[in-house]
């Protein structure tokens, strides 16, 4: 009967702290999505400025250069502009970001401004789509600097209330 308890006070303290690891690696690893959505807007905003490439030939070859988490975001927002199925860019975009990013560690409010940015983009003319893709390049900047300054602090707090909380359950279980 003792061992099992043991064996049981192991598994929760195991449990709970590999939830601790999971949550810290998803705020790490949204930062990295971050970043790489950052780089991708950033060459969207080349093409589209210095190459003068309408907006669905960008995404187009965004969505074929690109080999990371947004390739089949990108390619899919291809796809459906190819089709010409009469859905405007907003109602393409978001419906991507809703089917496409799943699988991303962005959270609601990440997501929420990606479908705000493509609605602002695809019916402007070309400067107002270069300003659009400015501001939101400078509101991932925010992001992204104000996440990297606490993904650190935030990691290590996971990490242990994770284990914390393994001990704590463990001990009133006993």
């Amino acid at each position: 009967m003792q061992i099992t308890k043991v064996v049981g006070c192991i598994l929760i303290i195991l449990s709970s702290a590999l939830m601790g690891f999971y949550y810290s690696g998803e705020l790490k690893s949204r930062v990295n999505n971050l970043k790489e959505l950052r780089k991708l807007i950033v060459l969207l905003r080349g093409d589209i400025r210095y190459g003068n490439t309408p907006l669905p030939e960008a995404i187009c070859a965004i969505a074929r250069r690109h080999e990371g988490v947004f390739k089949g975001f990108f390619a899919r927002v291809s796809e459906k502009l190819g089709e010409n199925s009469g859905s405007t860019f907003a109602q393409v975009w978001a419906e991507a970001v809703n089917g496409e990013l799943i699988q991303t560690s962005l959270n609601r409010k990440d997501k929420s401004g990606l479908v705000q940015f493509g609605e602002n983009l695809g019916y402007l003319d070309k400067e107002m789509q270069l300003n659009t893709l400015d501001l939101y390049l400078s509101q991932l900047e925010d992001e992204i600097s104000d996440l990297s300054k606490t993904v650190k602090e935030k990691s290590y707090l996971y990490s242990t209330l994770g284990i914390m909380a393994g001990i704590f359950i463990s001990i009133i279980l006993i």
